[in-house]
This record gives structure tokens, sequence and C-alpha cells, in this order.
């Protein structure tokens, strides 16, 4: 059986590049915004808002059709129980790129056995300025990103979640290599 590796980190670690660089599929999780060019083929569903709205909202919780249910910036943000028993029942592995307030639900369904949980941690601030500029940030949402990015690795730190810590601060390739590396010694992993 093969297992679920989480990519967790503040906005700009890399976590979605380094996880398209792997190749392995993706965890379907589902959303009420619009898709971004910057969501990877396979990452979400994307549902009209009403689904979530206060009447429905009981009855999708009330049906369990969602391990969590969360809303971020005026949007939901979800993962079907099926999209995860699917993936815990193949034998490859797959990829989910999830907040860390959703990590121990995840650990806590799955089995800490069966989940990789990767943190990426937030880039020098040159570096991460670089990379939110390049995404067409504005100036006052960057600065905040940077805040929060350092707010991001401490908590992380002090969690008590055991999650395996990748540095991202020069060329993608390096991180990937250091994720790479990682699953070749412990899973035995090539592809």
């Amino acid at each position: 059986m093969g297992k679920i590796l989480t990519f967790t980190g503040a906005s700009g670690s890399g976590k979605s590049s380094i996880a398209k660089s792997l190749g392995f599929s993706l965890v379907l999780s589902t959303t009420t915004r619009a898709p971004r060019p910057s969501d990877l083929p396979g990452e979400y569903e994307y549902i009209d808002s009403k689904y979530f709205d206060s009447k429905s909202f009981d009855s999708v919780e009330a049906r369990n059709d969602f391990l969590w249910i969360k809303e971020y910036g005026g949007n939901y943000y979800s993962t079907r129980y099926d999209s995860i028993n699917l993936a815990l029942s193949r034998p490859e592995n797959f990829i989910m790129i999830i907040v860390p307030e959703v990590l121990p639900m995840l650990l806590d369904y799955a089995g800490k056995e069966k989940v990789l949980p990767f943190y990426i941690r937030s880039p020098d601030e040159a570096v991460l300025r670089s990379r939110l500029e390049t995404r067409g940030e504005l100036e006052d949402s960057i600065e905040r990103r940077l805040k929060g990015s350092r707010d991001w690795d401490l908590q992380a730190e002090g969690s008590g979640i055991h999650y395996i810590f990748i540095t991202n601060n020069g060329a993608i390739e390096e991180a990937v290599g250091q994720v790479r590396k990682y699953l070749r010694s412990v899973l035995n992993c090539e592809w």
C-alpha cells in the first residue's frame, strides 16, 4: 500500500512546485473558489459556494461526505472521505497540499503510518518576496504573507507533529531532491 504525502507550508514556500515535480497523483480536494493558474491538474473539484450555504451545509455534515470543511478567505476548502479512501486503497503514493489545522484530522483518520507529513520551510525573506512578486501579489499582501510565513514556521516547529522539514531556499530542484532522498531512504521508492 502507498502513502499519502502531505505538503504544508506558508504561501510561496514551494509546496505546489515540489508536488508537481514529484509526479504522484493528487488526492482530490473540493473548493468553492474559482480555479487559479497555479492549481495543479487534479488538485480540486470546483463547486458552487451555494453547496455550503447554511441549509445544505448541515445536510453535507449529516451525510459525512467530508473529513473536513474549512472556510478561508470567503471560500470553502474540503476533502471528501471518498477521495482519501481511494488514495489509501491504492498501492501507489498520493499527494495532498494542506493547511496545518487539517493535518491532525488526516493523521487520525488515515493512521500515522499511512501519512508522510512534509513541511516546507519558508525561504529567506528576499527569496520569498521575489516569488510572491512573480506571482503578482500586491505589496500589502506580500508584507502580510512575509510576516505570516515566519509565524507558520514557528508553529510547525512547535506543533508536536513529526514533520519532515524541507528547506526550499534555492532552486526548486534542490527541495525536490531532498524529498526524493527521503523517500528513497525510507520507502525504497524509485520513479
